[in-house]
């Protein structure tokens, strides 16, 4: 145990031996221990890597979601990384030696990275081309040189990379091949693309490609740098807590255990650690444990978006996860993974759609949050920008097959456009004849109740009805026929063929105000009628929107 104990301090003690500075450009953070010169040396290469595949790209800032920290290391101890790139704690790890070189493996990485976080996809011959072209890329002080093909000398390369060759290193197409690289990750198809970028279609440049490819006369060019001097990145130094959580961090099993541990009992970094002991326990599959770290963490006051998305995937209560999410959001709000995660547990269909958009505008190559978006915008019939969702989609995916499934969804929405707009017209129709109908129901009701109210059932043949009016006596009269009666909810109008054969119209303002007598069947339904003799008093009012002539006054059956 006692043994145990000292080699657990033996990284601390190395560490204090040690004097490590920082230097910091862009997304990069380079950290060593093997003094300044090695430290800006390192810093210009990978900056002027991500120079050259901006200028190539079209993109003059490539940045990435987390930090890219790269250890320059005097002697690594053991401390080295099991992947040209890793993800630690916080950030993007690379470790270098003092001398080594940059490898192929470490360029690879790096183009693929840069690509993912900075551009849409675009087919899979040029991405696949591009991380071949970039993995030779040499730098000597500022002087870039591209265009060393791939793999062991003597093996001949293939027709992804040939194209990118020819493209870069060929005076006439280099300067528009950021025109092209655009038009692809727009989604514009290969030959307008093309013809947009080197006013030549696909299948010509393509023919110069493969001859190119045949001739195997492969010659390296140089690449514009960026001009870059020693005060351009100023020398920070960097305390004994930082470089051990900075170790630590590579998450190398038991050595970042016990730097994590050692920094906990000295009550330094202690969010960092507890986040760091909470992977390390994940990547074991001990989630009760990792749950236990970082909650730890969060109540330190942690300042990493992963810690929040790692407790919030393994805490059951809704509030407490969201809660979470919206934290990393906040911390850094270039990332789409807490985006996703909320979308996932959402039940509002306007949140969850937001959240969806909000996820594929931060990863535009994941092909399964624009089918989700898609999805969510066909629940809201927005057929248009379901359309777009799935054209999205169609070019993030980098399987044919998935692909394929994505356009024939986006081929589909006219059709569901087509029969929903169908099913809205029935539906609305119906909706319209059913309140037709209410109402006639309604004018039919009115009118039986004034018949029973001032009729009394049906006339008595032998019986005078005295007038009762009191008001302003009508000066209109009319005799004819009765042959229309035309609802209008609580009023109507009475179609009257006159005895010179000319039909006029009259208003019933208020059915309890007329005087309805004669014999034989008083009541007056609405449509058309048996034309049946009436005799009718009016008060001449012309009504121009209705086109009526006048008020009715009393109707007298004959």
């Amino acid at each position: 145990m006692r043994l145990l104990s000292m080699l657990c301090l033996l990284p601390w003690v190395l560490a204090a031996e040690d004097h490590w500075v920082k230097f910091t450009a862009g997304p990069y953070e380079v950290l060593t221990d093997a003094g300044g010169r090695a430290g800006r040396e390192t810093m210009v290469r990978f900056e002027e890597f991500r120079h050259a595949l901006g200028q190539i790209l079209g993109e003059q800032d490539l940045q990435t979601p987390a930090p890219v920290r790269i250890l320059v290391f005097r002697n690594a101890r053991g401390w080295t990384s099991p992947a040209p790139i890793t993800e630690g704690r916080d950030r993007y790890a690379i470790v270098l030696g003092e001398k080594s070189e940059i490898s192929p493996a470490i360029y690879v990485e790096l183009t693929r990275l840069f690509l993912k976080s900075n551009t849409a996809r675009m087919p899979a011959a040029f991405e696949h081309g591009l991380v071949e072209f970039f993995s030779t890329f040499q730098v000597s002080g500022i002087h870039i040189t591209v265009g060393e093909p791939p793999g062991p000398k003597g093996t001949p390369p293939d027709l992804d990379w040939a194209r990118i060759h020819l493209l870069v290193g060929d005076p006439e197409y280099f300067g528009k091949l950021r025109v092209l690289l655009y038009n692809l990750r727009k989604g514009v198809d290969d030959d307008p693309a093309y013809r947009n970028a080197f006013g030549k279609g696909a299948a010509e440049v393509e023919a110069q490609v493969r001859q190119h490819l045949a001739a195997g006369n492969f010659q390296t060019t140089s690449l514009s740098s960026r001009p870059l001097s020693a005060g351009d990145f100023p020398e920070k130094p960097v305390s004994d807590a930082d470089v051990r959580l900075a170790r630590a961090d590579l998450l190398a099993g038991s050595q970042s255990s016990a730097e994590y541990e050692g920094l906990i009992r000295e009550h330094l970094k202690v969010a960092e650690a507890e986040e760091g002991l909470g992977l390390l326990a994940l990547g074991d599959k001990r989630n009760d444990e990792a749950r236990r770290h970082f909650a730890a963490s969060m109540a330190a006051e942690s300042k990493s978006a992963r810690c929040y998305i790692e407790y919030a995937k393994l805490e059951p209560d809704n509030d407490k996860a969201a809660q979470a999410l919206l934290r990393a959001a906040g911390i850094n709000p270039k990332l789409d993974e807490p985006f996703a995660l909320m979308a996932r547990r959402d039940t509002d269909p306007r949140k969850r759609l937001a959240h969806w958009k909000a996820a594929a505008e931060r990863d535009p190559r994941n092909a399964s949050y624009w089918q989700a978006l898609a999805e969510g915008y066909l629940g809201e019939h927005n057929f248009a920008e379901a359309a777009r969702a799935w054209k999205a989609g169609e070019q993030a995916a980098a399987d044919p097959a998935e692909r394929a499934r994505m356009r024939q969804a986006r081929m589909a929405i006219e059709e569901q456009r087509l029969d929903y707009d169908a099913a809205e017209k029935k539906r609305a129709a119906e909706e319209e004849a059913r309140e037709l109908e209410k109402l006639k129901e309604k004018a039919r009701a009115e009118v039986h109740a004034l018949e029973a109210k001032y009729n009394d059932g049906a006339a008595k043949p032998d019986g005078k009805v005295v007038p009762w009016w009191e008001g302003p006596l009508p000066t209109g009269k009319l005799r004819g026929s009765l042959t229309q009666v035309d609802c209008l909810g609580k009023q109507a109008r009475l179609v009257v063929e006159g005895e010179d054969h000319k039909l006029v119209k009259l208003l019933v303002t208020d059915p309890g105000n007329i005087a309805i007598t004669g014999s034989g069947e008083q009541r007056l339904g609405c449509g058309a009628q048996k034309p049946r003799p009436v005799f009718i008093e009016y008060f001449p009012k012309p009504n121009a929107r209705l086109a009526t002539a006048g008020e009715v006054a009393t109707i007298e059956f004959q």
